[in-house]
């Protein structure tokens, strides 16, 4: 059984509504499904801010709405935890509404007395289950301190025990080199480690589809993993923009999860989003706004403009008003050719430090047996490498190589050729 996991889509941040930005976003989404019917998928899981707002303006609203009309028709089920920025206690958000529309599957909650009470989401045909923790509005991390406290109540737990049974949470956990203390600023100050997070769950947990985090976590290509957080497919400010930098220097990337829970632990692979903007970054010196311009398009005229581009331009030497005016077309210009461009001022001193977690390899590596292991590295290669033939062919090659060929070369090669080529 194939699920895809995404999250975070903020569908669409006021700031990028009518900007060229706007797209991009409902891009990822079209995207999203796009993997879902290619892969063959019934499941959509989003983990939380699919919405930026409990409320999002009619346009946005209208394109969301022909997005998920697509999966109704084609039988895919898009399950949907709320999180921190859409979530509505009293039931009246642009999520309520896409559930009672039948658009959505919108995971159940209840609070009461001092509980939060989760209702499970029941597929009898694929004997597949569904809870939601969600993301309480703000930074409170309230949904950590039910959990912290045991006042959890997963409703009919026992019963699903012939069941494969999924989690999405919008919460803050630490795992795999990712470390919540030095995000405390964007996610808030409290989290779950990986053990404790873990042991308040159904024993029969299979996945917990993880949302809140922006970042993709762990990195790679192909892993198993109990629980994992797919990253946000764009992000919501300069911070997240500055980090795509920073993965794509690291072989990182934003993606969607593909996830095979019918292995232990699931098998799960990063698909890469193409419709994310490709991101550049530049901390440049000026001191008149003319330097500033001159540079700045220097810059821009280098940038790939074959799909939408992010332009951050971080100014030293300069205050916001001499930026402002004199660049005003400049930045028109540039986003009339797919560029969103952003300059802003920064003092050294003040410059924020973007952190990307490491996983350590050896010690995913030792969870997976050799035939994984192998998969892995394949598929990271042709990845990296942006080869389109399929791993499974990489592998006979290699098997094919590994048997003594003796004197029969010519025929060889023309065998890994026909298997790499006309019987493709």
């Amino acid at each position: 059984m194939l699920l895809v996991h995404t999250s975070d889509l903020h569908l669409v941040p006021e700031q990028f509504q009518k900007s060229i930005l706007e797209e991009a976003y409902i891009a990822t989404l079209r995207e999203v499904i796009d993997v879902a019917a290619r892969e063959g998928s019934r499941y959509i899981l989003i983990s939380g801010d699919m919405f930026d707002y409990i409320y999002e303006p009619p346009d946005v609203l209208i394109k969301v709405v022909r997005e998920l009309k697509k999966l109704r028709e084609a039988g895919i089920r898009v399950i949907v935890a709320p999180g921190n920025h859409d979530f509505s206690p009293t039931k009246k958000s642009v999520l309520n509404l896409l559930h009672e529309a039948g658009l959505i599957y919108l995971t159940p909650q209840e609070l009461f007395a001092d509980w939060l009470v989760l209702d499970p989401l029941i597929f009898e045909d694929d004997k597949l289950a569904f809870y939601g923790v969600p993301g309480f509005r703000g930074m409170s991390n309230k949904e950590v301190e039910y959990l912290k406290m045991n006042k959890v109540k997963f409703k009919k737990a026992r019963e699903l025990a012939g069941y494969n049974l999924v989690v999405l949470a919008h919460i803050n956990t630490k795992f795999e080199g990712y470390d919540p203390s030095r995000y405390a600023k964007r996610y808030g100050a409290l989290y779950l480690e990986y053990e404790d997070f873990f042991k308040r769950l159904p024993e029969n947990t299979r996945y917990v589809a993880l949302g809140h985090i922006h970042l993709p976590i762990p990195l790679g290509e192909v892993f198993k993993a109990k629980m994992a957080y797919p990253g946000a497919p764009i992000g919501i400010d300069l911070s997240d923009f500055k980090e795509t930098v920073l993965l794509e220097k690291m072989g990182g990337y934003r993606r969607a999860l593909l996830v095979d829970i019918n292995e232990e632990p699931p098998l799960l692979r990063s698909i890469r989003l193409e419709s994310s903007p490709r991101v550049y970054h530049w901390v440049i010196e000026a001191r008149s706004s003319e330097e500033l311009r001159a540079e700045a398009k220097r810059l821009l005229d280098a940038v790939d403009t074959s799909k939408l581009a992010i332009a951050i331009f971080e100014v030293k030497g300069l205050e916001a008003p001499a930026m402002e005016g004199p660049l005003q077309d400049l930045i028109k210009a540039y986003s009339k050719r797919g560029v969103y461009v952003r300059i802003k001022p920064v003092a050294e001193a003040l410059e924020e430090e973007i952190y990307v977690p490491i996983v350590d390899i050896e010690a995913e590596a030792k969870k997976l047996s050799i035939e994984e292991l192998e998969e892995r590295v394949i598929v990271e290669y042709l990845a990296k490498k942006r080869v389109e033939i399929p791993p499974e062919k990489i592998r006979w090659v290699i098997n094919y190589l590994s048997q003594d060929i003796g004197s029969n070369v010519e025929k060889a090669i023309r065998e890994i050729l026909e298997e790499l080529g006309e019987r493709s």
